[in-house]
């Protein structure tokens, strides 16, 4: 194989990887829950989401470009910015999908208690965990029956 050859398959490579990616944006931005993504390879700016989906600005009334980039800190009172905090990190050092409850549910459930799933995650072969991200599950079975 010539080597313009070769440049050629890895322009080409590149343009479908972008585009799968942008894909992956779109699938988490639209999908019908509460997504987000956050980055914590830098110490100094651990914790700053990096995508959140649709679902989860109308959830926290909260839009993506005021969101992105900041931490939970910036955006909840301390209490439960702290909480969120101890809980990815727990996440991060564990290297396990963690399951919690989030016990305020949100104004778009009538306050019901909320599953997270909380997914560490590694990027071309770190060795550690530097992004984190979240989604809601459907709730417990007997909290439906409940109601």
């Amino acid at each position: 194989m010539a080597f313009e050859d070769t440049i050629k398959m890895v322009k080409y490579t590149r343009r479908r990887d972008d585009r799968m990616v942008d894909a992956i944006k779109q699938f988490l931005f639209l999908a019908p829950n509460v997504l987000f993504l956050k980055d914590y390879t830098d110490e100094a700016e651990a914790g700053r989401y990096v995508l959140v989906s649709r679902e989860w600005e109308r959830t926290f009334d909260l839009k993506s470009d005021s969101v992105v980039g900041k931490s939970d800190h910036d955006l909840f009172p301390k209490p439960i910015a702290d909480d969120l905090r101890r809980d990815d990190i727990h996440t991060l050092q564990f290297g396990r999908v963690v399951t919690k409850v989030n016990t305020g549910g949100s104004r778009y459930n009538g306050w019901k208690p909320t599953r997270m799933a909380l997914i560490p995650l590694k990027v071309l072969g770190e060795d550690r965990y530097t992004f984190l991200a979240g989604f809601a599950l459907p709730p417990f079975a007997a909290w439906t029956e409940a109601e």
